[in-house]
């Protein structure tokens, strides 16, 4: 038995320095890999998700500042009575984790000479999503973001530089789209794969881009406006970027889910954050006789006194806004005023990122200015607004609410309100961005940009008590506090390069670069 103990031990003992013998570092570690599992996630995938994560709206802040909702409540109203810091702080996580990285993440994988188009609309998307942080923010990481280990603490750029880069990378792009080779096919929710209707897109995002530095540069404004018009922008409803929904989970229109969750759930009553649409908004619409008030606008009447159950009444006689910063406390007529139609808080209805109703209003203002805009100012307006209540159409209908507005209905709010051909120079530049911020409800970065460019719609005054901006919207959003603690020096390089102070009143009434 002694002996058989023995040998056994020593055979095991010479097993096992033959397996230790004959692995390595590299056998050892290739057991974590999964073999179920791809090293590289799929870049079709990956621009699927990027898409799905492009949509980006800030009810509290930007939705009740520009003036379209409203609320008695103290604590939601950000941006209704400029009353906190809470909310106004650039949301760098979602743009360069949730959007950018995903983006980057492709890029690697679509660079042989195949793959240019997706190439090109990886790079399109790129400057859409960095325009909209930077256009909130400022100075931000850009040349060097997104970098990983190799480079923790990114260079804030300069808002200039980066518009440069913009342009630049927005001229490539398009120029290198060719509609003889692949694309993302179905995986691009946008557009399926259609290289023509991507360089419109890519055109149409660097005349808005252009436009943007009329204070600025208006030299180099005039530059990158005329060479997008000439390269070829949206022109119909069918060239516009929208991503459509259902009622399945995880694949609901956000802005609806949002809305619901945060006020809307259900018919009349007591709304979860006390917004109801904002007096300056329902009053436009109906002293100009807007027939886009009865799609989006109802008021829900108690089938009976005290009764808690409702029904939509979306006659523009009975439409009413509550008066934004005018409230503290639930108004006993809480329910005789306006929110938004079933329409607008459908799961399924689409989201369009971009539509040719703005880009008529830029080629309007083009025109304005003397610029080569391929049209007038007067036709432009009056295609902008055509483009923008027919746009109402790509909305499934929720009763009670249209989603039609006729030609006649157009016609007749165009006789009442005409382009003012003969105005001056500002009267006709209000008249376009008034349009603008009509026709882009719901796409609030891009409103909230035009109108500090522009100064239009003008503003209400709100004097609440504690607010935190003297009464007026905010002016940019403040740099994230834990850049100071994770990227200091650059961080507090780009305040002061800016005149930006650190969390108090004045960071919130400065201005980015191009709002001179």
């Amino acid at each position: 038995m002694k002996t058989f103990i023995t040998k056994s031990i020593c055979s095991a003992a010479l097993l096992a320095g033959a397996l230790l013998v004959s692995c390595n570092k590299q056998s050892l570690s290739d057991l974590n890999i999964n073999p179920n599992s791809t090293p590289n996630a799929e870049p079709a995938y990956l621009f699927t998700g990027a898409i799905v994560a492009l949509p980006a709206f800030n009810y509290s802040v930007l939705g009740q500042g520009m003036q379209y909702y409203s609320t008695y409540k103290e604590v939601p109203a950000i941006g209704d009575k400029y009353y906190s810091f809470t909310g106004t702080i650039a949301d760098f996580t979602g743009f360069y984790t949730n959007k950018l990285n995903r983006l980057l993440s492709i890029e690697p994988q679509v660079q042989g000479a195949d793959d240019v188009n997706k190439l090109s609309m990886v790079r399109i998307l790129k400057v859409y999503v960095y325009s909209q942080l930077t256009d909130v923010a400022g100075d931000i990481p850009y040349s060097e973001a997104l970098a990983g280990k190799t480079n923790l603490t990114p260079k804030y750029d300069t808002q200039r530089d980066i518009y440069l880069d913009m342009f630049k990378e927005l001229e490539q792009a398009t120029a290198a789209l060719d509609a003889a080779k692949a694309s993302f096919g179905t995986a691009d929710l946008l557009y399926k794969g259609d290289v023509a209707k991507w360089q419109k897109f890519g055109y149409s995002l660097m005349l808005r881009l252009g436009m943007r530095l009329t204070k600025v540069d208006e030299t180099l404004a005039k530059t990158w406006v005329e060479k997008a018009i000439n390269g070829g922008v949206m022109t119909s409803l069918s060239d516009a970027a929208k991503i459509t929904y259902t009622e399945a989970s995880g694949s609901q229109n956000p802005i609806s889910v949002d809305l619901r969750n945060g006020n809307y759930i259900s018919a009349g009553g007591d709304n979860v954050e006390g917004g109801k649409f904002a007096a300056t908004f329902i009053n436009h619409l109906k002293s100009t006789r807007d027939p886009r008030l009865k799609v989006i606008s109802v008021v829900w009447v108690p089938t009976a006194p005290g009764a808690t159950t409702y029904v939509a009444d979306t006659t523009a006689a009975t439409q009413r806004g509550m008066v934004s910063g005018s409230l503290n406390t639930k108004p006993t007529d809480f329910d005789t005023y306006s929110e938004p139609s079933p329409l607008l808080l459908n799961l399924a209805a689409p989201m369009v990122l971009f539509g040719p109703s703005e880009v008529k209003l830029l080629q309007a203002e083009a025109a304005l200015r003397g610029w080569a805009a391929g049209t007038t100012a007067e036709a432009a307006y009056a295609d902008a607004v055509s483009l923008g209540m027919k746009q109402w159409g790509l909305y499934p209908a929720v009763a009670p609410s249209t989603n039609t507005i006729t030609d006649a209905q157009i016609a007749d709010y165009l006789a009442v309100n005409p382009y003012p051909t003969s105005g001056s120079f500002d009267a006709q530049l209000g008249a376009i961005s008034v349009q603008k911020w009509l026709t882009l409800f719901g796409n609030d970065y891009e409103i909230y940009a035009n109108w500090r460019r522009t100064g239009y719609p003008v503003l209400a005054q709100v004097n609440y008590p504690g607010n935190v901006t003297g009464g007026n919207m905010f002016r940019r959003f403040s740099l994230p506090i834990s850049e100071s603690l994770t990227n200091q020096a650059n961080y507090e390089a780009a305040l002061s390069r800016q005149g930006f102070a650190k969390l108090n009143e004045d960071n919130l009434l400065t201005r980015v670069w191009w709002d001179k």
